[in-house]
């Protein structure tokens, strides 16, 4: 349908604005305090906040937004299409779509920085979403407010209607809502920036002078600079970084005198009968075994970007999963289509999970919310009782390198490279033997090359596949190419302690692979969603021409989860 095609091609606008004005250079750069304006709006007992504190480099921008040219002349093309139906007569009565019209208008009919910079929005300004209550506020810096200000009020002519403005103590602003819904939009061109937010109509009293700026709160992150405390802690840049305290969240939706529910008022059915004090007592003791969560951009150029989350952990319980983790060898970078790595001690594991399901039956949770768990820990006590056999439970970590592989060919037809890191590897040789006959013969504990298993032993013709067996591992190679990688990729050292899971793939070539198998399944689209999908599918093809690897590292440390993510491009 049409009008779906308009929706996506916002959407798809918007991510690819997005993308390109990320924050930028390297972590390298030094963090000046304060520089974020907008932070002496945000009380320091925020429940969530994300926000940059350095403007991103111009000659940054202008890198991603040359990468992702093709992307926007796509896009540029479903803007032409668009304007020409609308012009024709294709969208009569359609609110929505004369109102998307009227901002292609003001945008000149062009998706760009150039066109955002008319309405007076810079991809160089300061920026911050936080929390009033648990309700969001989001703050751009502008660098021309009157310029919006005159967008706006084109936009409303074209449309044929004015947005009536309201009056708070002589600043006025926005408010969007349908009649019945108690929760509203709030819009506000305030000094030197736009102000949006959601929240309920009946907390206007309580939130308006607020979300104005005129109740600025007296502890704010401006005047502790916490985020830049807590960047220079964490190793995140001042490009992009925030944090949720998962702590305060629970509470202000737990506690039935929290100021959110006071916020919310009768209209809005917000049941909190069932938190009882036992049940707000043990979901607060759950919530302080994780308590907070943060992220930030670690490193920026114009070809990598990288992003770190850390959900931090209590001490103790952090430092008992970090001694879950095995010395298997992290994933590794290259020309692979795939290479991925788990590190975990399973016998460990088992008795981690075991015992915690254990302290639960022996204790149970008194919150009939949580009954649920306390029979899943029986049910997972009883299963875990059972013995592992000791193949499984000397599992310490696998290993796989995919080299190649193409859609709708048989997997077994790849190449690629396999590796099960045990405890006494030799005894999973035996079971081996005992299943497969023949499979004695071999004598991998004897061989320092790989030695090719003969066809019949594997009862699959055509199928080339290589072991090896190592002091803490046993290998495999697929196809012939590999089979002399095999070694190498057996002899890999740690490189990394703490690192559980790690993969890196071809973020392209995992694009192209997707199409294809999308079309080997016979996936066919809906003829009404045609157009979205072939939109779709040009803007695919034009990022497998720009996308590179993506590598992901988890881990545990001392102070908790950590994912390590990083992308680069062509």
């Amino acid at each position: 349908m049409k009008f779906t095609r308009t929706l996506a091609l916002i959407a798809s606008a918007t991510l690819v604005l997005a993308a390109c004005s990320k924050d930028s250079d390297e972590t390298t750069v030094a963090v000046k305090e304060n520089t974020n304006a907008l932070l002496t709006y945000v009380p320091t007992d925020t429940i969530y906040v994300a926000a940059n504190l350095e403007p991103v480099p111009e000659d940054i921008i202008d890198a991603y937004m040359a990468r992702f040219q093709p992307v926007l002349d796509i896009l540029s093309e479903e803007v032409d299409k668009f304007r020409a139906d609308y012009g024709s007569g294709g969208y009569e009565g359609n609110v929505m779509a004369t109102l998307a019209s009227a901002v292609l208008d003001e945008l000149g009919g062009n998706i760009s920085v150039e066109s955002l910079e008319n309405l007076g929005i810079t991809a160089q300004s300061h920026r911050v979403i936080y929390a009033m209550g648990i309700f969001p506020v989001i703050r751009i810096e502008l660098d021309d407010a009157v310029k919006l200000q005159e967008a706006i009020a084109r936009i409303e002519a074209k449309m044929g209607f004015e947005i009536p403005e309201k009056d708070f103590n002589g600043k006025p602003y926005w408010h969007v809502a349908e009649a019945g819904i108690p929760v509203g939009a709030y819009i506000a061109i305030l000094d030197g920036h736009l102000a949006m937010s959601v929240f309920p109509t009946n907390a206007e009293d309580q939130l308006l002078a607020s979300f104005m700026g005129q109740d600025t709160p007296s502890q704010n992150l401006a005047s502790t600079n916490a985020l830049a405390i807590m960047n220079s802690q964490k190793g995140y840049s001042g490009y992009g970084s925030g944090y949720l305290d998962l702590q305060r969240l629970s509470d202000e939706m737990m506690d039935p005198d929290s100021a959110t529910h006071n916020y919310l008022g009768p209209e809005i059915d917000f049941d909190t009968t069932d938190f009882d004090e036992v049940c707000i007592a043990e979901a607060r003791a759950m919530v302080a075994k994780a308590p907070r969560m943060t992220g930030g951009v670690t490193r920026l150029t114009a070809d990598e970007i990288g992003v770190r989350y850390e959900l931090e952990i209590e001490r103790t319980l952090a430092g008992t999963l970090a001694a879950l983790v095995s010395d298997t060898p992290v994933a590794v970078d290259g020309d692979h289509l795939l290479s991925g790595s788990v590190a975990v001690q399973v016998g460990k594991l088992r008795s981690f999970i075991l015992e915690k399901a254990n302290e639960i039956v022996a204790s149970p949770f008194q919150c009939a919310m949580l009954q649920e768990l306390n029979q899943g820990a029986v049910d997972l006590a009883e299963q875990l009782n059972v013995p592992m056999p000791p193949m499984v439970n000397n599992l310490m970590g696998a290993r796989v390198r995919v080299d190649d592989y193409e859609p709708g060919q048989d997997p077994l037809q790849g190449n690629g490279l396999l590796a099960l890191h045990v405890d006494k590897p030799e005894m999973f040789v035996g079971m081996a033997s005992m299943m497969v006959p023949g499979f004695e013969e071999l004598d991998l504990a004897n061989q320092k090359e790989p030695v090719e298993i003969p066809s019949e032993m594997l009862n699959m013709e055509g199928v080339s596949v290589s072991a090896l067996m190592s002091e803490n591992a046993i290998g495999a190679a697929l196809g012939g190419q590999t089979a002399k990688d095999l070694k190498q990729f057996m002899a890999a050292k740690p490189q990394d302690g703490g690192t559980f899971f790690s993969v890196s793939y071809d973020m392209a070539r995992q694009l192209e692979i997707q199409q294809a198998m999308a079309q080997n399944w016979d996936i066919d689209y809906d003829v009404e969603h045609s157009e979205v999908h072939e939109l779709a599918d040009a803007i695919k093809s034009s990022y497998e021409s720009i996308l590179g690897r993506s590598r992901v590292d988890v881990s545990f440390t001392g102070e908790g989860l950590v994912i390590e993510s990083r992308m680069t491009f062509k």
